[in-house]
């Protein structure tokens, strides 16, 4: 059944394709908006359809993890590759300092997010240290 979706999807985007490539012939002026518009509605649909339930059941698997580690790397894996993803289409675009500076961002909410696990680390092993 599993299959079934992905091949839909698959098929989704051989037809979001095709209707890129009739855009580029039919209104070649309009072709670079209603790209980026579709590749978001795409990614979108794909993060809500495929990513996020791939997570949810990847974070089920190591639930015998402490508790917030499991949920901040796959998280973390996630932003990073959401990250990759829309950097490189920013950058195809031609808006490469743009690009490079939200992949920068994302970097720095990952590092955010794991904040609070490296100061508690860093106070566990001052206290080890300092015994």
């Amino acid at each position: 059944m599993a299959r079934d979706g992905l091949m839909f999807i698959l098929l989704q985007i051989i037809v979001v394709f095709l209707l890129l490539l009739l855009i580029a012939f039919v209104v070649p002026k309009l072709q670079s908006l209603l790209y980026t518009s579709i590749f978001f509605i795409v990614l979108f649909y794909l993060l809500t359809t495929v990513i996020f339930p791939f997570g949810r059941t990847f974070v089920r698997l190591f639930e015998s993890l402490p508790n917030p580690f499991a949920k901040l790397l796959i998280g973390s894996a996630i932003l990073f590759l959401l990250s990759e993803i829309i950097s490189e289409h920013i950058e195809e675009a031609g808006y490469r300092s743009l690009a490079t500076l939200s992949h920068f961002v994302i970097k720095i909410t990952i590092l955010l997010l794991w904040v609070n696990q490296t100061t508690n680390l860093i106070e566990i092993l001052s206290s080890l240290i300092t015994k």
